[in-house]
């Protein structure tokens, strides 16, 4: 069923959903969308003669015909030259100059160019946005099921796709933009301090694991004052980190220093978590040989942002790992930033 008739249908009620489907502001009213079963990556590609979409002229535009982009032109009131049936005819048509410049999927389209054994350099490319691709089911269905779509949500995983990882020229705009500050943050002597103390303790796991618990459980009630979040989240270490966080405005959406062991050290956001041992960010780096590790980009369905972590090993002064600074990155404002 094309999308825009199984949009109409949503609204009559006369089907209960459909997908897979993009944010739409239009179908707010009359139906809600699922957690992504799929992340796109939105590139706008241009031929090198061309200026690009941000051309103060005139700029010929082409999409698949039915297509999530081609539906977001039409949304935002652009006019397409032309729609094709397929992205090797897209691509073809920009190679040649038929079109001047399209959005499409990162992966799909220079999968596409290589089959057609178009150069690389024969298009000009630059991130446009992330798109989570969902179901949208009706309203009237959700109220007649209440507590369906928290169900769907908690197991739309099993569903879903690999884990988005970022392309190679996207990690390393992440690590031209945020490594050497991070590993320069690692290296500051109130966090040393502060992780060494906590490793001198010697907490064992069993405790660690008590005090994650207790962490949850306080979160869930709504505790502030006297909380354990709370009175790490006052600590000088968390301080600086939350000042090295301001400064980003808004690129980076936390940081978290962890032991030996992967316990919350300071912290500059209130975290889901106490410990953090068995999570990627934590084993990709401590005790291993990587300076680095980018891990894969996560969707936040409240807020539709899209995240990525940067973790970096914290060493003492012999060069042993003594814990892991963890970043997390809003992905999107990241590799916009050089726009």
């Amino acid at each position: 069923m094309p999308w825009r008739r199984a949009k109409q249908e949503v609204k009559m009620g006369r089907i209960d959903g459909y997908f897979t489907a993009i944010p739409n502001d239009e179908m707010n009213d009359y139906a809600k969308l699922s957690a992504p079963l799929f992340l796109e990556n939105w590139y706008w590609f241009w031929h090198p003669r061309h200026s690009g979409p941000d051309s103060s002229g005139k700029v010929r535009y082409g999409a698949i015909l039915g297509s999530h982009q081609a539906d977001w032109f039409n949304s935002q009131n652009y006019k397409l030259e032309v729609e094709v049936s397929d992205i090797a005819q897209l691509v073809q048509l920009l190679a040649i100059g038929r079109i001047d410049a399209v959005l499409a999927d990162l992966e799909e389209f220079t999968h596409t160019a290589s089959r057609l054994k178009l150069p690389a350099d024969q298009f000009e490319q630059r991130f446009f946005r992330y798109v989570p691709l969902g179901v949208y089911f009706s309203q009237l269905r959700l109220q007649q099921k209440p507590g369906f779509m928290r169900h769907f949500n908690a197991a739309v995983h099993l569903c879903a796709s690999a884990p988005f990882a970022l392309a190679q020229s996207e990690q390393q705009q992440i690590l031209t933009l945020l490594l050497s500050n991070a590993q320069q943050l690692a290296r500051s002597n109130t966090l040393l301090e502060a992780v060494q103390q906590q490793n001198l303790a010697a907490t064992t796991l069993a405790e660690i694991r008590r005090q994650d618990t207790l962490w949850q459980q306080q979160l869930l009630q709504g505790q502030n004052d006297g909380s354990l979040a709370y009175k790490l989240l006052e600590t000088k270490a968390s301080a600086q980190l939350r000042n090295w966080q301001a400064n980003y405005s808004g690129l980076v959406t936390e940081v978290i220093l962890m032991d030996n062991q992967g316990a919350n050290v300071a912290i500059s956001e209130i975290t889901t978590d106490y410990w953090q041992g068995d999570e990627t960010p934590f084993l990709s780096v401590f005790g291993q040989q990587s300076d680095y590790f980018i891990d894969v980009v996560e969707y936040d369905q409240s807020t539709r942002r899209f995240q990525v972590k940067l973790s970096v090993p914290v060493a003492d002064a012999q060069g042993r790992h003594s814990g892991a600074l963890s970043i997390g990155i809003d992905v999107e404002r990241a590799l916009s930033a050089n726009d």
